[in-house]
């Protein structure tokens, strides 16, 4: 007999499954009558696999979403460049939720939408098509290997729409300003990512051997300890002429094999904070949005922005008030984004960046910078050409003089209108008198005459 029970604020489900198993699953019930309708559900359904009527889910290929998602992680995840930061998605949002303890044969795609969809207001339209395709990537891959032999419950599931924004990046005249404040630590790092375009992983992993200054290229084949890329396609950028001297000296200064070491000499962990360090520098260097003067004094919360860091002092307190440069939330990838951009606003062709940032598709490249091209679609929109055909007036003017002539158009329209209504009702008059003895007018006949036919 089925029952029901509460924990934790969340109801859960005690049936008998299809092998005679006892089993207590958490249900998205609110209620405790929807929970005893849901138990209901599957206990009906358990007693039609235990009389032959509906097969038996496979015994591996069952389980728990909780049981299949971690399978995935270490046999098809581990060996890929993403795999913490994907294991610690899934823990987070999919194992350690509601949806973890059911059961595959129970997983629905109502259940999953219902799912992301009270996720929504805390994570953003992307990171819920992850999640997505973490559950449709699993559940493919157990079909694949025979343990699941259903159908994948997520496919049904829509995706999110993702609106699409335009990279940010540092402009030409900001770029040596921000170089310029950078300390020796972090000069090289930042100077080879703005040259190069590599990400942060494929710099901190870079190799001495890896740099070959006889043929001016750099071998990007590793990222952190990874002997692979993301791409997981190795290939070689060429080194332009202002970062030999930074990578020169970064490899003369490492003790290892490394060009950019910690002070251990070991290699960086992966939760360098690169975004704070390129932050600060944009405000050492002014390149900022203004300031948002803060009192420091204990327990004041006062704050006030200006578009100036000149002294300020707090009005309940009188303390000065500290400066803080508000600047772009710029991140580390952008840099990336900053060697595209300014390779193609300085006239490089697409191909060029493509094979510089080792985009597999020059479409990819295009769809993301295109707007960056010298004259993109300029000599599109210049065809709204009109000469001299219109007269060199202020707007006001020609507001006036179009809301004049359409008031006289509107007069004499009106003026017509009245001397049109006047001659036809005269000519009715006269329509009528001529045709008098005969039946009536119909409406509308203009002084026909009716035929009755007989």
């Amino acid at each position: 007999m089925a029952s029901v029970f509460t924990r934790g604020g969340r109801w859960y489900l005690r049936y008998k499954d299809g092998r005679g198993r006892w089993r207590s699953i958490v249900s998205c019930a609110v209620t405790k009558t929807e929970a005893r309708r849901l138990a209901g559900d599957l206990e009906r359904r358990a007693e039609r696999q235990r009389l032959g009527l509906e097969p038996l889910p496979p015994e591996d290929g069952g389980g728990t979403l909780s049981e299949l998602l971690a399978w995935w992680l270490k046999t098809y995840s581990a060996a890929s460049p993403s795999h913490d930061k994907n294991k610690s998605t899934i823990e987070r949002n999919l194992i350690e939720s509601e949806l973890g303890p059911l059961l595959l044969t129970e997983l629905t795609a109502g259940r999953i939408e219902s799912h992301l969809q009270a996720r929504s207001d805390e994570l953003g339209p992307q990171t819920l098509n992850h999640l997505r395709r973490f559950l449709v990537t699993a559940f493919n891959k157990a079909k694949l290997t025979g343990r699941w032999a259903g159908d994948n419950p997520a496919i049904g599931v829509p995706r999110r729409k993702v609106p699409k924004r335009l990279p940010d990046f540092l402009r030409v005249d900001e770029v040596p300003c921000v170089l310029a404040v950078l300390s020796d630590r972090h000069l090289g790092i930042f100077a080879t990512a703005i040259y190069s375009g590599m990400r942060k992983g494929e710099i901190l992993g870079l190799r001495k051997q890896d740099v070959d200054f006889g043929t001016n290229l750099i071998s990007v084949c590793r990222s952190y300890e990874r002997d692979t890329t993301k791409g997981g396609v190795a290939a070689a950028v060429p080194i332009a002429a202002e970062l030999a001297p930074h990578l020169k000296r970064a490899i003369d200064e490492s003790p290892c094999d490394l060009v950019f070491p910690n002070p251990e000499g070991g290699m960086w962990r992966k939760d360098l904070p690169l975004e704070g360090v390129l932050r600060r520098a944009l405000g050492r260097a002014g390149i900022v949005l203004g300031y948002t003067h803060v009192c420091r004094k204990k327990g004041c919360t006062h704050r006030e922005d200006h578009p100036g860091a000149e002294p300020r002092r707090c009005p309940r307190h009188k303390h000065l008030l500290w400066p803080k440069a508000r600047v772009r939330k710029i991140r580390f990838h952008d840099l990336r984004h900053t060697t595209a951009s300014l390779l193609l606003m300085a006239g490089a062709s697409v191909a060029a960046v493509q094979k510089i940032l080792r985009h597999a598709d020059p479409r990819i490249t295009m769809e993301v910078y295109g707007h960056l091209l010298p004259g993109y679609l300029r000599d599109e929109v210049d065809r709204l050409s009109f000469g001299e055909s219109i007269p060199q007036q202020s707007v006001a003017d020609a507001s006036s003089q179009l809301v004049t002539s359409l008031l006289q158009a509107t007069r004499s329209g009106t003026e017509e209108s009245d001397r049109s209504a006047r001659k036809a009702k005269r000519s009715r008059s006269s329509s009528t008198a001529r045709h008098s003895g005969f039946e009536p007018l119909a409406f509308g006949s203009g002084g026909r005459r009716s035929i009755q036919l007989s």
